[in-house]
């Protein structure tokens, strides 16, 4: 877990609850300094008092609960990694926290065999089991709904490609495309989330992403990142959980300023997916077919939908060793922080801090990286055009960061400063592949 402290003079006091599939929540507490980063690897986390060793969490499934008593807000995510050929990091996705338990949850990613494997997770940070309901909506329209009960203080996990909704035999869900909408029936938020792999070049599970549900549909959707071409395939995917048809635009802005648009239709409960590399602009052609690009969906109609980005890399599908995925902004902002960032040139281990200007106006923007140690480096960047896509390639640009971890601040600034959405992406070489492994999350947005 990464935790970041915005504060530039208060340090942060930060109890965190572990969840596992059974038995009592283990706690822990733990201080971030002002102006800095920190970092909690899960898996080597002592807990003497814990009756199962001090290495309670080495082996296990686990959720977690951050709390900061001394009310000094931060920012936390989260990376996971697989080992693969006794190599540690060959794999790995990423997703920032969510910041509070709900009663619904939405995903618009999601698909299941017979080469992918899809798994929702579902964590009860209460006290009182929770009765939830999963209904999954299929590219077709169709929809399937199954229950089950989140134990208190505890996670969950559901395999969907052999998850067996209310009513059926056999298993429906096993090769389909499709969103989800988690529900609970008696009144106990949860924490959903969802993790997709992919398995392929006679590896399991050799790549996948992962994201955290949201909360609500809303009619505009924000997304910073996204790359095409020969190395990456850039997906949009879209969840339209009502009974009415969505009339959806897409809007791609380029790192030059200019823009793009296209019309879709969305049925009602179903999953959409726009491959953006084919995506063919009317009158323009293929001209995304090899681009940076940042995305602005919308519903024209009114009608909420929910929309997250998914990147598979290199090449194409039967090539694809990596991935990662977010859901969108639903507003814009001028202030943004990420938890967790690195630079390595031994792994070739590269973050990238991603910025859309979705204004009219040019934008100036400040980067400042916070450092474990409380130290910290910055860098404007000026005139960036408007309706554009800028990429911060971090250890190009901020030589302080060679061999370090960090996390960031990225402000927009001005008497009217431009509004913004940020995201991070990171990469590094693995088992003899170069960019063997990668995450993805987006900023979470303090002003």
């Amino acid at each position: 877990y990464l935790l970041q402290n915005p504060s530039p003079s208060i340090p942060a006091q930060v109890k965190v609850r572990f969840l596992t599939p059974s038995g009592a929540p283990l706690e822990k507490t733990y201080v971030v300094a002002p102006g800095s980063r920190a970092n909690i690897w899960v898996n080597k986390e002592e807990f003497p008092a814990a009756g199962s060793g001090n290495f309670a969490l080495a082996s296990t499934d686990v959720s977690a609960v951050f709390e900061v008593t001394n009310g000094v807000p931060i920012v936390v995510e989260r990376a996971m990694y697989l080992s693969r050929g006794g190599q540690m990091f060959a794999a790995g996705h990423g997703s920032a926290a969510v910041p509070a338990p709900s009663l619904t949850w939405l995903l618009a990613e999601g698909a299941t065999g017979p080469l992918f494997d899809e798994f929702i997770l579902l964590a009860n940070p209460s006290d009182t089991p929770a009765q939830a309901t999963i209904t999954y909506l299929l590219e077709g329209g169709a929809t399937y709904t199954r229950s089950l009960e989140v134990p208190a203080n505890a996670r969950r996990n559901v395999w969907v490609d052999f998850d067996q909704p209310d009513g059926t035999t056999g298993f429906p869900l096993a090769n389909a495309s499709l969103s989800a909408r988690v529900e609970v029936t008696n009144g106990v938020p949860i924490i959903v989330e969802r993790a997709m792999y992919l398995s392929s070049q006679g590896r399991t599970f050799n790549a996948g992403h992962e994201s955290a549900g949201v909360t609500a549909p809303a009619t505009t959707w924000f997304l910073a990142e996204g790359a095409t071409g020969p190395y990456f395939d850039l997906f949009v995917l879209i969840a339209n959980p009502t009974s009415e048809v969505a009339q959806v635009r897409a809007t791609y802005l380029l790192p030059d300023g200019r823009r793009y648009q296209k019309d879709d239709t969305v049925g009602p409960n179903s999953r959409f997916n726009i491959w953006v590399d084919l995506v063919d602009i009317p009158g323009s052609g293929l001209v995304l077919a090899d681009t940076a690009v940042s995305t602005t969906v919308e519903s024209t109609n009114g009608v909420p939908i929910i929309v997250e980005r998914a990147m598979w890399w290199p090449g194409d599908f039967w090539t694809w060793h990596e991935a990662h995925n977010s859901a969108g902004a639903t507003s814009t902002g001028t202030q943004w922080a990420l938890a967790e960032g690195e630079v390595d040139a031994s792994r070739n281990l590269e973050t990238y801090i991603l910025i859309a200007n979705t204004s009219a106006t040019l934008a100036d923007v400040k980067v400042t990286l916070l450092f474990e140690n409380g130290a910290s480096a910055e860098q404007t960047y000026r005139d960036l055009p408007a309706h554009s896509r800028f990429n911060v390639p971090v250890g190009a640009l901020f030589p302080e960061a060679a061999g370090r971890r960090f996390g960031a601040i990225v402000e927009s600034l001005g008497a009217e400063p431009a509004a913004i959405v940020v995201e991070r992406a990171m990469y590094w070489d693995a088992v003899r592949q170069p960019w063997a492994a990668g995450t993805n999350a987006l900023a979470t947005r303090l002003r």
